[in-house]
């Protein structure tokens, strides 16, 4: 009997050695897993952290994109608005192209010298305000005496004034009889040669 004691014994002991090393096992493997898992919920917190912050990165591009939305709506609602304000027909811009003729500082003058003849001086600029030239350019000079009597209706030719620039006026036009009461000075030209 005192041999089954020592086997039962030894047997006890060791399955009390084997115990108590499987518990330090399992001990150790639960702290084991524990740093494990702690190690992932840091990872998993991290991420998370990173995540918001994108988030956060996101929500506030997507409020500049819709400021920029915003401010590009205004600005085609200004430009809608001007638009249906200030526009011009196809022969609107082709009346800007085509030539104008203005008189600058034109003026002119009756002048009766001394045993001469009489003439009226018509001196000054003519301009050209738009783009395309003005061809066979010249001024209709009429001028009155006294009664509505006709002294004088004739041209002085100005021949071509390119687009966008002037020709100097500066011409005597003769005629006879008493002094003159008024004049007109009317510009002409056409668009072609």
């Amino acid at each position: 009997m005192s041999e089954k004691k020592v086997v039962g014994r030894n047997v006890a002991i060791a399955l009390g050695v084997i115990t108590i090393i499987l518990l330090i096992g399992l001990v150790g493997a639960v702290a084991n897993y524990t740093s494990i898992i702690n190690g992932k919920d840091n990872t998993i917190a991290t991420k998370n952290s990173q995540i918001t912050d994108k988030d956060s990165t996101i929500s506030s591009l997507n409020s500049q994109v819709t400021d920029k939305d915003n401010t590009i709506s205004s600005l085609n609602t200004s430009y809608n608005n001007y638009m249906a304000n200030h526009h011009h027909t196809d022969s609107e811009y082709d009346s800007m192209l085509t030539p104008y003729l203005v008189k600058v500082d034109l003026t002119a003058s009756d002048n009766r010298p001394w045993l001469s003849t009489p003439y009226l001086r018509v001196h000054g600029y003519m301009c050209n305000v738009n783009q395309n030239w003005a061809y066979n350019c010249k001024l209709n000079v009429v001028a009155y005496q006294s009664g509505g009597v006709v002294a004088i209706d004739t041209y002085i030719d100005l021949g071509m004034i390119v687009g966008e620039s002037w020709t100097h006026v500066d011409s005597n036009v003769y005629y006879s009889g008493s002094g003159l009461i008024s004049w007109t000075i009317t510009p002409e030209w056409t668009s072609t040669p």
